[in-house]
């Protein structure tokens, strides 16, 4: 009943908020020379859709595009496909996302993390401790109230369209070597690899840490060679990334959940027919809710894996770390905006009241 009841608004909500503008059918090549391209239509539209991880078939980010393309083939016969290219072939997620704004890039699978340095708005899903459980965060990115506020930011500042539910990495964990995190104490003076993000920076500098921002791409060596102590990462990415491979501990400090955006250019959008937009719609939204259900399964899978390769668990006590914390909220509130922030916080703790 909630997956039906989410669908409905999601695909109400794509109708609703979007511009349905027709244009002549014209056709596109399948290409063979970059990404992944599951299309065996070859007068199909295939279009380019970026995204920052590996092209494992268990990460959170590529599972979804490929489930995509799976269900366009069903739905459409492969009439639209995407071409993939994975491991940040377009750039780094902000250039990605800057590369979808512009119309070089057709679509992107964004991280929250890195859109709320554009979009403010949305750095009340990094606020640390804003969230109890996947549930809750899961049930603000699907509320229509919330995309209401966030859609038209999206289609009217950035010319982009959401074209699928939000997709769900789990929470963010803390690696790390040579030290473990049992307690809050155990924080103090970790160097620990942030995103670039100034939440999260907030975030653990409260916690006690001194936090780098690293490359994406030079994580693993920094982590291997003790440039960093502390790596602040999903269970499921470590796993796909090999992270784990240089660490010795794992801590659910558990402070953001990891969220990404399915994205694609407004112009984009606007030249396909409103049957193919559907096509679009529907393939999407069951490949995210086919996504948010192979995460869960993958983040017990990869901690039996972590665990079997010497990777110890640890799962403190989050009670000093959200009073350390709390501080955070009321730095960030005013760029959030009071209305909106207020309203975020309305939802959620009415959605954790009736559950």
């Amino acid at each position: 009943m909630k997956l039906r009841k989410i669908c409905a608004l999601f695909l109400a909500s794509s109708l609703l908020l979007s511009v349905a503008a027709c244009a002549p059918n014209t056709t596109v090549e399948s290409k063979d020379d970059g990404g992944d391209d599951a299309s065996t239509n070859t007068e199909a539209k295939v279009f380019s859709i970026g995204h920052s991880n590996p092209a494992d078939p268990d990460d959170q980010y590529h599972y979804f595009c490929e489930e995509l393309n799976r269900n366009l083939q069903e739905i459409c016969d492969g009439a639209i496909q995407f071409e993939i290219f994975s491991d940040s072939q377009y750039g780094t997620e902000t250039e990605m996302f800057q590369a979808v704004s512009e119309g070089s890039l057709d679509a992107v699978c964004i991280s929250n993390n890195i859109v709320s340095g554009s979009i403010p708005q949305l750095q009340v899903l990094d606020l640390p401790y804003f969230f109890d459980s996947e549930d809750e965060y899961q049930f603000l990115v699907d509320n229509e109230d919330f995309l209401k506020e966030i859609t038209p930011i999206y289609e009217e500042t950035w010319n982009m369209h959401q074209f699928a539910p939000v997709l769900d990495a789990s929470w963010r964990t803390l690696f790390t070597k040579g030290k473990a995190v049992k307690s809050f104490e155990d924080m103090k003076d970790l160097k620990v690899r942030v995103t670039t993000n100034r939440v999260h920076e907030a975030a653990y500098k409260a916690l006690g840490t001194i936090p780098s921002v690293i490359a994406w791409n030079e994580c693993y060596t920094a982590f291997q060679q003790g440039v960093i102590d502390g790596l602040d990462v999903g269970v499921p990415i470590a796993a796909t990334m090999g992270f784990y491979e240089v660490a010795d501990y794992c801590t659910r400090v558990n402070p953001f959940p990891i969220l990404c955006w399915p994205m694609i250019n407004m112009d984009v959008w606007n030249s396909l027919t409103e049957e193919e937009q559907g096509w679009i719609t529907q393939a999407g939204y069951d490949a995210a809710m086919a996504q948010r259900s192979h995460q869960r399964e993958m983040e017990v899978e990869f901690t039996e894996m972590e665990e079997e390769a010497g990777i110890e668990f640890f799962e403190p006590d989050l009670t000093p770390f959200k009073e350390a914390t709390a501080g955070v909220r009321d730095q960030f509130k005013p760029e959030i905006g009071e209305d909106f922030y207020d309203m975020c916080v309305e939802l959620v703790e009415g959605y954790r009241a009736g559950n």
